[in-house]
Formats: structure tokens, sequence, C-alpha cells
């Protein structure tokens, strides 16, 4: 083998892994770019509207803000109630719920977005309103109203989607 075609294979293995390695780090790169991962600020505010037939009537205001520059894309936002009814005994929950108040009645679960959609979105430095209106029975004491989201990945291959929460803890007036 003479050194030019010995040159000449070097050559073309320097280049070759240097390519490699170059693709490899842009995409490591735009991987985990700071940029690409979701900032979020969610809320969630309770309404009591009326008491009509026994039954208090509730809008839930689920707020999201994105603060992030990418499109804020989520799926499977549900809303669920959960209540502690007049005269019923206050009872710590255990390890699971973190030794918090159990709020161990459900009362009603649904969701923000249609169920036939895959996803709703939020456009950078857009603030949206979820709407969820439902009622509760006028003997319901206290309310735990639970939120929750999972961004929207179309392609699961690391795992499933991450999720987001919010709660709010409200008193509700009985006449």
């Amino acid at each position: 083998m003479e050194f030019e075609q010995f040159f000449n294979y070097m050559g073309i293995a320097v280049t070759g892994i240097g390519s490699l390695s170059g693709a490899i780090w842009a995409f490591r790169k735009w991987w985990v770019r700071d940029e690409h991962f979701p900032r979020v600020a969610f809320d969630l505010k309770v309404n009591i509207i009326d008491e009509i037939d026994g039954q208090h009537i509730l809008e839930v205001v689920a707020v999201l803000e994105n603060k992030g520059v990418v499109p804020l894309k989520i799926c499977n936002f549900t809303c669920e109630i959960r209540g502690i009814k007049v005269g019923e005994e206050l009872k710590i929950g255990g390890e699971v719920i973190r030794n918090q108040l159990n709020f161990n009645t459900i009362l009603r679960s649904g969701w923000f977005i249609p169920t036939g959609w895959k996803y709703s979105f939020v456009y950078p430095s857009v603030k949206t309103d979820y709407n969820f209106v439902t009622t509760v029975a006028s003997d319901t004491k206290y309310a735990l109203v639970k939120s929750t989201f999972e961004y929207y990945r179309r392609l699961k291959i690391f795992g499933n989607n991450r999720s987001h929460h919010a709660t709010v803890v409200l008193k509700i007036p009985n006449n």
C-alpha cells in the first residue's frame, strides 16, 4: 500500500467519524434544547354560580398560559371533584395522598376538551381558559377540585406522556 492510498483511506475514515460525531452532537443538542420543553402556568378557579333544587352549580375554569416559545399541545384534560358531605367525619388519608385530608367521595368527573379530539393547543404567550360546568349536591360541605392534563406527543417511543396537575379546595355554602 502506498502512502497516497493510505492517506486517502485515513481521510475517508476521519471524515466519516467526524461527520457521525457531528450528527450525534447536533441531534443531542436539539433533543435537550431547553426551549423545546413546555413552560406552562396552570391554575384553577372555581365559581359557585347558584343553588337550585338541592344542587350547587359550579363552574371550574382551568387557565393555561404558555410561557414557552413552542406551541403547547395537551390531551386527556380531565376534571375530578371529590367531596366531604355535611356531618361526615374528617379523616386523614394514608401515604398515597401524603397524609392529607381525605376527600373520599367522587362527586363528578369529566373533560375540559372533547374526548374525540387528539389534542388541544395553546400558542406561545397566550392564556387560554377551559370551562367545565357541573353540579354538586347541596349537602356537600367541602370540595376538592383536581385537574390533570398530559402533554401530547405523537410518538411515544420514549415512554408515556408527562402530566401536569392543579388542585383547589373550597367550602360549599350550605343554606
